[in-house]
């Protein structure tokens, strides 16, 4: 698989982030809208970067989907915590799965972080959650 065709793996799970914060955003308390809201603002900054480094490499990013399945019924803050873990461990597997895909410094550097944010804010819901274990051993895996 090539860096390109890994960042368009990376960048359709980043699209199906943003989409799952909204169902996210309507079933959590008022409370958690703030973290719901910037847990997506940087999903946003993240998709646009690499559909912007993914135009650099002379390819056409992929699209969004009018809609995504959920792994699970969402109809409570609990669920609601439950899907943005979920979204963020899968975000982190996305950006994991180009981390190995490529030799590039700036491309790994640029799945590094986003792999570490991700994991960073899924151990975030798992703590607002009450989950224990609130972190994992291998983030994306």
């Amino acid at each position: 698989m090539s860096d390109i065709d890994a960042l368009q793996d990376a960048l359709a799970g980043e699209h199906a982030v943003i989409w799952g914060y909204g169902v996210v955003g309507a079933e959590v308390t008022e409370e958690q809208q703030p973290d719901v809201r910037a847990a997506e603002l940087a999903h946003r900054c993240r998709r646009d970067a690499t559909a912007e480094l993914l135009r650099s490499l002379a390819a056409v990013p992929t699209e969004a989907e009018a809609y995504y399945e959920l792994p699970f019924p969402v109809t409570d803050p609990a669920s609601g915590l439950r899907l943005a873990v979920h979204l963020e461990a899968g975000a982190a597997a996305a950006w994991r799965f180009v981390l190995g895909q490529t030799d590039d410094a700036e491309l790994r550097r640029t799945a590094l972080e986003a792999l570490t944010a991700s994991a960073v804010q899924a151990t975030r819901w798992r703590l607002a959650a009450g989950t224990e274990p609130a972190t994992v051993a291998f983030p994306g895996q």
